[in-house]
Order: structure tokens, then sequence, then C-alpha cells
């Protein structure tokens, strides 16, 4: 009887034992399987942790861009570098990246205009230094194909602004001064750009960008290229008469830098010039009335007879004229001799679109002791074309007068209109104009 219970009890504590064994297996598959979850799930939770990372899916932006390049498809590599920065708007692969695409396109100023954003919202260096390699080298690639403007001076200027001290930049200045302010006769500062500014404008512009680089860094290297921009070179250099204030305001900014005096001759023929324009704003607008009386007025005042006694002796200053001297209000010529300057306005031939040209007549004749005067006007041509084409001239002279049935001879105006076509000149001739005894006659 103890014996049974004995191997009961053994076989109550064997079968206890096992199941605390199975209990224990069960709870240790448990844990595994749990483990194995767990490590399953870290696993694929970093790949997507991974993929999210900002870098990486730049990255692949990028790598889009590089095979959409490949496939010649330059607007969605574009789109995908724009994709990248707005990841990341300070990424500097995706700004170089997107310059690259630009320039497998030869779009030179959108490469330079990426990496010049890219420094802005960066502020790297080496983009800017990108930036200013590209801006010289298309400087360069114009003055070798002999494709120099002001478009290529401002690139020089645009490098400048950003790297004062580059001493590539001031060579390439040079180059630019060369090109544009040593020919012989030019119409730069009169010519349109696409933009729809004119050449002086543009200029104008250029050299108030450079003024202002020197004030905030004043280099002397960088002041002698002001002073010498300041006063082309060239032999002869049109510039709209409008613009005459405008360059004399410039001239003025820059004297004071200008320590050998290399702007005054320059300065003081755009000052005769305009004092030139303002002198004859009367006759113009008597002319431009229609009433024309007024201009035996203006004829014998002291100024005009003043010019005219200065044209005969050549002793004017800067005005520069021969037999006659026009003066009009579009165009004029600034010409330099070995340092001196002198001036002229444009006539019709050299500005047909004017809108009218006073000639001053200097031939040296004296009628009975007395100089004659004399002074003409061409108004704007008819619809655009030369013919026909009107003159009228205006005389004080010494001349017979009908009086009495009698030829008296004496001092007196005589006005003329000629009218000139392809086949010839018609003319009336008023004589003793104004006067007592004013006669007509037709030829």
């Amino acid at each position: 009887m103890i014996e049974k219970e004995v191997r009961r009890k053994k076989m109550a504590r064997a079968a206890r034992e096992r199941r605390r064994r199975r209990r224990k297996r069960v709870v240790m598959a448990e844990r595994i399987i749990v483990l194995f979850f767990i490590v399953a799930g870290l696993a694929g939770g970093g790949v997507l942790l991974f993929n999210l990372l900002p870098e990486i899916k730049i990255a692949k932006q990028l790598e889009a861009a590089g095979e959409y390049v490949q496939a010649r498809d330059y607007e969605e590599a574009i789109a995908s570098c724009e994709e990248a920065l707005k990841i990341d708007s300070k990424s500097i692969k995706a700004y170089r990246a997107m310059a690259g695409v630009y320039l497998t396109q030869e779009d030179w100023e959108a490469a330079e205009q990426v990496l010049y954003r890219g420094w802005e919202t960066t502020q790297d260096e080496s983009l800017l230094q990108e930036y200013c390699v590209h801006l010289l080298n298309d400087a360069v690639a114009d003055i070798n194909a002999q494709n120099c403007t002001f478009q290529t001076l401002e690139k020089c200027v645009m490098a400048l602004e950003k790297d004062q001290v580059n001493a590539d930049v001031y060579k390439l200045l040079d180059a630019c001064f060369g090109r544009l302010f040593m020919n012989e006769n030019t119409e730069l500062f009169c010519n349109e750009s696409e933009n729809g500014l004119c050449g002086f404008e543009q200029y104008l512009e250029i050299m108030n960008r450079m003024l202002a680089i020197y004030q905030a860094n004043p280099l002397e290297e960088l002041k002698e290229e002001i002073v010498k921009f300041a006063v082309p070179g060239n032999s002869v250099l049109w510039l709209d008469v409008k613009h005459i204030s405008d360059y004399q305001n410039l001239l003025a900014r820059i004297e004071a830098m200008d320590e050998e005096g290399q702007t005054a001759q320059l300065t003081a023929c755009l000052a005769k010039a305009a004092w030139a324009q303002d002198t004859f704003a009367e006759a113009f607008g008597i002319f431009e009335s229609g009433d024309f009386a007024p201009i035996k007025g203006f004829m014998q005042s002291d100024e005009y007879i003043s010019i005219r006694d200065q044209f005969i002796e050549g002793t004017m200053e800067y005005w520069d004229g021969k037999t006659y001297i026009p003066v009009s209000r579009e165009k004029m010529k600034l010409m330099q001799e070995e340092g001196r300057w002198t001036f002229s306005f444009a006539d019709f031939e050299d500005c047909p679109e004017t809108a009218g040209v006073i000639k001053i007549w200097g031939a040296k004749q004296e009628d009975a002791g007395v100089q004659r005067l004399c002074i003409s006007y061409e108004p704007a041509a008819e619809n655009g074309e030369y013919y026909p084409h009107t003159t009228y001239e205006f005389v004080y002279l010494y001349s017979n007068v009908k009086i009495g049935g009698e030829y008296v001879p004496q001092m007196n105006y005589r006005f003329e209109t000629r009218v000139s076509t392809p086949e010839g000149t018609t003319s009336q001739l008023i004589g003793d104009w104004g006067g007592d005894h004013e006669w007509t006659t037709e030829y």
C-alpha cells in the first residue's frame, strides 16, 4: 500500500515536471516568435527610415535628373533638380546639378543664374566662385569672337561685384575697353539693346555699379578703371543730345577721383554743347511756330553774332565747324584727337529722323563794311522721306532795294524758301523781307 502511494507520488511529480517543461518550451517559443517579429519590424522600419532621410531623397532626385539628361529630356531633369531643392533649399549638389543641366543645353545665362541663386541661398563660396568663373568665361568667349558689347562689360562688372581683387577681372575690363572704346568711329552710345535701352543708358548703369563697388571698397586699380572708362578713346563717338546732362553728372561724380585731370577736357566740351543747345532753343521755337519774323532779332543778338565771328575767326572752343555749323537736338558727335575733345551736332545726312536742323553760316563776307549774317533752317522730313526737302534761309546783307523805281543799295533782310526734289529745286525769294519795299520772285 505504502509502496503504491510512493509510486503514485513519483508519477505525479514526473507529470508535473513534464507539464512545467512543456510550458517553458511554449513560453520560449512565444518569446522567440515575438522577438522575430520585433527584429523583422525593426529591419523593415530601418529601411523605411533610411529611405526617408533627406539626403537619400535628394540623391534619388538628382540620379533621376542624370537619367533624364542622358535621355535628353532636359525639362524633366530641371524639374527633378527643383524637387531636390524643395526637399532642401540649401542643397549645394542640387544647384550644381541644375547648373550642369543648363550647361549641357549651352544655356550659359541660366546656369549662371542658378549658381548665383545657390550662392544667395547657401552663402557657399564655391558656388560664388563657379558663378564668377562662368561670367568671365562668357566674357572671354565674347571678346575672342569679336562680339564684345556692353553685355560683355556687364558680365565683368557682375564678377567684380563679387570679387574686387580678382586680377582676371581687371584684365578683361581692359580688353573690353580696347574693343568698345578704341574704335575710330562708333555709335556705341546710340545703339539700342534687346531690352530697349540705348547704349549710353547701359553704359551709365554699368558706370554707376562700378562707382558703387568703389565706394564700398575703394581699391586703386578699380579707381583707375573707372576714370579710364569715363573718358573713351574713340576718335568719334556719337551721343544722343538728351544724354548730355547725364554724361555731365557722371563726370562730375568721377572728377574727385581723377587726380590727373583726364576728364577735364571732355567735361568742358560737354558744357559747351549744353550751352549751344540752350542758346539755340529760342531759334528752334521761332522756326517751329511758323512765324519766322522774330528770327531777325535772334540773328542780331550779341550771342549769335559772337558765335558767327568765332567760327569765322576759328577761335570757337570745343565746337567744331567749317563753312556752316549745324545745330540739331537729336544727335551729336564727340571727336577726340590727341586728347583734345571737340563736338558738332548731326546734320540731316547724319540723322534723317531729325525734327529739324539749324545751320549757322560763317563765311567771311562784308557788305559795305558790315559782316553778312546768315542762318537757315531745315524742318523735319515729310513722312520719313528726305524729298521733298525744304530749306528756309535768312540773310542780312547789303543789296539793292527797289525804291521809287530805282535800285538803292542798303542793308536789308532776304528770305528764301527752297524746295528740293529728285528732279530739281524751286525757290521763292523775298527781298527787303519785312521792310517797306518788300518784293518777291520765284525761280
